[in-house]
């Protein structure tokens, strides 16, 4: 065979491999750059709405009036972090038990949220202050590391009858890995593990209300999302499951 005639040869060869079905060496090569390409990292989601209607405290028929809204405590930028399968998660609650019909909180799986990884119907404590939810602990339930999820919190209040909750708040959680350093973080209650910080504190605090480093350590942790006016609020406890 001449040297002019290799071209020609190997070109008929890629034609006749693809022809028989056999991968040609362009795509051979494409797939390996392909396999060889990380994926991307998850889109950082929106804002988070920690307040009802974009932090103003809407008149809402169905509610009564408070000087303050109900605030889900979180910052209001993401990411906003945990390392738990099961976190927890801490809302200020402006109103009493006698005074909202049923609440519901559900968690969707992120970017696309048509797959809900959690639901439930609750009755709010006796008075009004900062309330928690935590994930159950069962398998089904845990949050996946490095993916994004979006959380709801809906108030229906005594004279709703429609389908619509009178008052709602959403944000975004994403899990990431335990290090040393984060580690560190949470013990410390800075606001870097946000989830993990906040709800260890809160549950020491309840324990210890008279504790000055821990309600110091509390004042700073709110100051740090603006939400400091709620640092006197009362932490009444978790939310009561319901069947309603």
């Amino acid at each position: 065979m001449t040297q002019q005639s290799l071209p020609i040869a190997f070109a008929i060869a890629l034609g006749l491999s693809s022809f028989l079905g056999y991968p040609t060496l362009a795509q051979i090569q494409m797939s390996t750059l392909l396999s060889q390409t990380p994926p991307k990292p998850p889109r950082t989601p929106p804002d988070n709405q920690t307040k009802p209607g974009g932090g103003l405290n809407p008149s809402n028929p169905s509610c009564k009036s408070t000087s303050k809204p109900l605030t889900a405590l979180i910052p209001v930028k993401n990411p906003v972090l945990t390392t738990r399968e099961h976190p927890t998660f801490l809302f200020y609650v402006p109103y009493a038990s006698d005074e909202v019909r049923v609440g519901e909180f559900s968690v969707l799986v992120g970017p696309e949220e048509k797959t809900r990884l959690y639901k439930t119907r609750f009755t709010l404590p006796q008075t009004p202050g900062i309330v928690s939810i935590t994930l159950p602990s069962a398998p089904e339930y845990a949050l996946k590391e490095g993916q994004y999820y979006h959380w709801y919190f809906k108030l229906y209040c005594q004279s709703n009858t429609s389908s619509q909750p009178s008052v709602d708040v959403n944000g975004w959680v994403q899990r990431v890995p335990l290090t040393p350093e984060r580690e560190r973080q949470i013990k410390a209650a800075a606001p870097d593990v946000w989830y993990d910080a906040s709800a260890n504190l809160a549950l020491s605090l309840r324990a210890s209300p008279q504790d000055a480093r821990l309600r110091n350590d509390w004042v700073n942790l709110l100051k740090s999302i603006g939400s400091e006016d709620l640092a006197q609020e009362p932490l009444v406890g978790p939310v009561i499951p319901s069947d309603k």
